[in-house]
């Protein structure tokens, strides 16, 4: 009696990046060398690096299970349960969308901010990132200004009108060691702003910015992101109007507002900011204009 040979890394990272690329990821050989991390509880460097490995019965069982669900467009941030993001590690699932890169322009310009107004006023600041999903930005920015959390010399608050979706930030909040550091609510935009809660200083905001037709043509990783985290009404705006209709009663006077927007929507934004408003427009690595940035009248 003979016993089977157990598949090599080398072996059945050949044959999946094949049946990926056949089923049409746009990123097989990756996406390959990902699940094969997350079935054998290695990195990618290890797959890299020993292709002549043997992988285990219940590792290749794990495996099955992540391609067949990469295989219908699932994001592997989802399978694996995480996503590397700004050096962090977020937990991700179908709560929330995935953390993008295009985001960690929209996090570094907020970190400038914030940390130009701590140094120049000598006055208290209020940062709050609304539509906080994941809680991804709201993390980074809680860990970036530790210190100043602590001390009381800013006050950073996180919002979400989705309850899944905050349960999901508080678990990334949680994981990250910054609980104290800031408030997480639920709320619809800034309605709390001026009423139970301050208003902010500084806003920060990657809310839905796809069209309805965008949406409704998702395909990949897209379809299988909540609907409500994308869609931004017929022209991708709809949510973006309305934060800037509440602005002048919800924001502090001289506020700056950071928002994250999609390729060619840069322009549409900055026509809608208010009268005698600052805007400029901030690139991603593409050289896109990826985060408007609009400072308001003092």
């Amino acid at each position: 009696m003979t016993t089977a040979t157990p598949p090599s890394v080398g072996s059945l990272l050949a044959a999946a990046a094949a049946a990926l690329r056949a089923s049409g990821s746009p990123t097989p050989r990756l996406d390959a060398e990902l699940l094969i991390a997350h079935a054998t509880g290695r990195e990618r460097a290890w797959v890299l690096a020993h292709p002549e490995s043997e992988i285990s019965a219940d590792a290749v069982e794990v495996l099955r299970n992540g391609f067949e669900r990469r295989a219908t467009g699932e994001p592997i941030a989802y399978i694996r349960g995480f996503k590397e993001w700004l050096s962090l590690r977020i937990r991700t699932d179908a709560r929330a969308l995935v953390p993008r890169p295009e985001t960690e322009v929209l996090a570094a310009a907020a970190m400038a901010e914030i940390a130009g107004r701590l140094d120049r006023d000598g006055e208290p600041v209020v940062a709050w990132e609304v539509a906080t999903g994941s809680g991804a930005v709201a993390v980074a920015l809680a860990l970036r200004f530790r210190e100043a959390l602590e001390a009381g010399p800013l006050t950073l608050i996180a919002s979400d009108a989705s309850a899944d979706a905050l349960a999901l930030a508080a678990e990334n909040v949680a994981d990250h060691g910054v609980e104290r550091l800031l408030r997480l609510v639920a709320a619809d935009l800034l309605a709390p702003a001026g009423v139970t809660l301050p208003r902010p200083d500084v806003v920060v905001a990657n809310l839905p910015y796809l069209s309805t037709a965008e949406v409704e043509a998702a395909a990949g990783s897209l379809a299988h992101e909540p609907r409500v985290a994308l869609e931004g009404g017929p022209e991708g705006l709809e949510l973006l109007r309305r934060l800037f209709s509440e602005l002048p009663d919800r924001a502090a006077a001289g506020a700056t507002v950071l928002l994250e927007v999609a390729l060619g929507q840069a322009a549409a934004v900055a026509g809608l900011s208010p009268l005698g408003a600052a805007v400029e427009a901030l690139p991603d690595l593409g050289g896109v204009p990826r985060v408007v940035v609009v400072r308001l009248p003092s």
